[in-house]
């Protein structure tokens, strides 16, 4: 019998991709909360799911002794940065004690349990970052996760911590990830303006979900877990991409693997754009220790490719 895993935040865009990456090998349950029950049960067909509020203890502890997975990837959160420094309070319900909750309910249980935190710890002056680099958070939203992630620790110190960079990719939750916005701009031949100045590691959503797999099951033997084998991946990860970029650089990529004129992506600084939550300027990180477990991001090219279902020698040749 295949184990089973249980993913919080399981409508969000990440969950989304964990769990189509996760029918492979486990049998997958699923939590959600903000979306609606109709929503939840077509993005959720064919799991084990159900609507939960993590920050309620008790209902979280009946949940798992219910569930009794073999590892929890925690990735529901409020991870808009601008609704987090409006509504403090509920960010940090979710953000900390939702986390806390998990962390220490799966360390009494002693179940792998890995948090998803942000590259938005860092405040953008010293990047590439490193995991044992200290943490400065510019907004509500990363001090919070930086809370959770020391907090985590403190109540399950084999607990790993993926600190996960900028997602791209398509979902199918009615929320329209920048990726997909580019997209269909572009492909109707309408110009965007992108962050020309604001760089990160990004990672496409399979991307990410493979790499929290890898960590999910690195202390798995067939449906037992092997406490030693677990020590290698505890504590924090960065899941980063290999190339430093920003969303114009992303953009201009696209356009020439859609075989478009690069006139169409306009880059902008994120200085211009008033935000309520301050925003860094390079998050890359330096997710070296994860490449030496297996984590094998591809470039950012070949990522795009096989979102858009394209290869580069499918585009046009303008040279002919």
């Amino acid at each position: 019998m295949a184990p089973t895993i249980l993913i919080t935040g399981a409508t969000g865009f990440l969950g989304q991709y964990l769990i189509a990456a996760a029918r492979k090998r486990w049998r997958v349950a699923g939590t959600f909360h903000r979306t609606r029950r109709e929503d939840a049960e077509r993005l959720l067909a064919g799991i084990d799911s159900g609507k939960i509020d993590l920050t309620d203890f008790r209902d979280v502890r009946d949940m798992l002794d219910a569930v009794r997975p073999k590892a929890v990837i925690h990735t529901a959160a409020l991870a808009d940065p601008n609704y987090c420094e409006q509504h403090p309070e509920e960010s940090l319900r979710v953000n900390l004690q939702a986390t806390v909750n998990l962390a220490g309910l799966c360390g009494d249980r002693r179940i792998p349990f890995i948090f998803t935190s942000t590259d938005l710890v860092f405040d953008g002056t010293h990047a590439p970052y490193a995991e044992d680099g200290p943490v400065s958070p510019l907004n509500l939203y990363g001090e919070h996760k930086a809370l959770a992630e020391q907090t985590a620790l403190d109540r399950y110190d084999e607990a790993a911590i993926c600190r996960m960079p900028l997602l791209f990719g398509f979902s199918a939750n009615g929320r329209i990830p920048f990726f997909q916005r580019m997209a269909g701009e572009f492909q109707a031949g309408r110009p965007m303006t992108l962050f020309g100045d604001e760089v990160r590691t990004p990672v496409s959503g399979a991307v990410a979900a493979a790499g929290l797999l890898l960590v999910a099951a690195s202390g798995l033997e067939d449906i037992t877990v092997n406490p030693k084998e677990m020590e290698r991946v505890r504590g924090i990860l960065h899941l980063g991409g290999r190339e430093s970029l920003s969303r114009y650089e992303m953009g201009l990529q696209m356009l020439d693997i859609l075989g478009l004129p690069p006139s169409l992506a306009e880059p902008i600084s994120f200085r211009d754009v008033p935000a309520v939550a301050a925003r860094a300027a390079d998050v890359s990180l330096d997710s070296s220790r994860a490449y030496a477990l297996g984590f094998d991001p591809p470039p950012i090219r070949t990522q795009i490719e096989r979102l858009l279902g394209r290869r580069a020698e499918e585009k046009p040749n303008r040279e002919r």
